[in-house]
């Protein structure tokens, strides 16, 4: 069993080692038991990357539900293309070549062929929020499609952009009535990007809400009984895809070792999902263990340092 003492007594430690630290809640849910640590209230609280989780159950929901493309079922090898190339130009042909080739799969594990992060919000602040698609499929991509993971925020948005263009159905829509709604999350904010959701950011929560989305990455789907999401996809997206040297740092509690759909694969059978100024949510299945994390902390690092010695 988790020691919560010992979480405690890291986060004192880490607090006087660097003069602060900003967690605003820990839950920690282990053979159905639930503690929560450092919580004081349930106001909403940004997620940022955190949402990439939602996107990935989205689509594996679209999945078996069969919804149409162009007449026939969506499936991970769908090409992306047909649905947006009529929403703007894309000059570089080199680019046009590249993104024709773009499958849901590569979107969902990066591997677009971008050198990296390009759609986070200190890249777009400047730009028109109606002109994002534009932009990220302008921007130059170097590598070869399925060849390299690169960590960035435009894949999440694109298949948001899919999604509705194929569709007709905002994703944040889709998203509320398939999932928020069975898991009776009824307080939430997610601006859109121009007429987009931005999937990949954006969303707040409460934590308990928050912390449900965890219970679905660890119990298979599966809520108080209703499966909300198929069971296999969320083995599929819970388990290797790619490894990922470049993500990887073996000083951290959890290095990335690789990534599933829009999931990290860490050592000792722990997956997790973050989120910048450190939102986490990480599962161990084995342990039957779900810990869910808002902070608003700049250094991640020193979030997961809490755990230091515990998982």
């Amino acid at each position: 069993m988790i020691d919560i003492s010992k979480i405690k007594e890291n986060v004192n430690v880490i607090k006087e080692k660097v003069g602060s630290l900003s967690i605003d809640s820990i839950f920690i849910e282990q053979n159905n038991n639930l503690e929560k640590i450092v919580y004081t209230n349930e106001n909403l609280h940004e997620l940022r990357s955190c949402a990439k989780l939602l996107v990935a159950m989205a689509i594996g929901i679209a999945i078996e539900d069969k919804m149409l493309v162009d007449g026939s079922p969506i499936t991970l090898n769908t090409k992306i293309y047909p649905s947006i190339k009529k929403l703007t130009n894309i000059k570089n042909e080199n680019n046009l070549a590249k993104i024709k080739k773009w499958t849901i799969k590569n979107l969902l594990t990066h591997t677009t062929g971008y050198e990296s992060q390009m759609m986070s919000e200190k890249f777009i602040k400047d730009i028109d929020k109606n002109e994002l698609l534009n932009y990220a499929l302008n921007y130059d991509i170097p590598f070869d499609v399925g060849t390299r993971f690169a960590y960035n925020n435009v894949e999440p948005f694109i298949l948001s952009v899919f999604f509705q263009e194929t569709f007709g159905i905002n994703l944040k829509d889709f998203i509320n009535d398939k999932i928020f709604k069975n898991l009776s999350i009824k307080e939430f904010k997610w601006d859109n990007y121009g007429k987009y959701c931005p999937a990949a950011t954006g969303l707040y929560l409460k934590h308990s809400d928050f912390h449900k989305i965890g219970q679905l990455l660890l119990n298979g789907g599966n809520y108080n009984g209703e499966q909300i999401v198929p069971e296999k996809w969320v083995k599929e997206m819970s388990s290797m895809q790619l490894k990922t040297p470049s993500a990887y740092k073996v000083e951290r509690v959890l290095p990335k070792i690789g990534i599933g759909y829009y999931t990290f694969i860490s050592r000792d059978g722990y997956i997790f999902r973050d989120g910048s100024n450190g939102q986490y949510i990480i599962v161990n299945k084995a342990k039957n263990l779900l810990i869910t994390i808002m902070s608003s902390e700049k250094d991640m690092s020193r979030v997961t340092e809490i755990l230091r010695n515990v998982i």
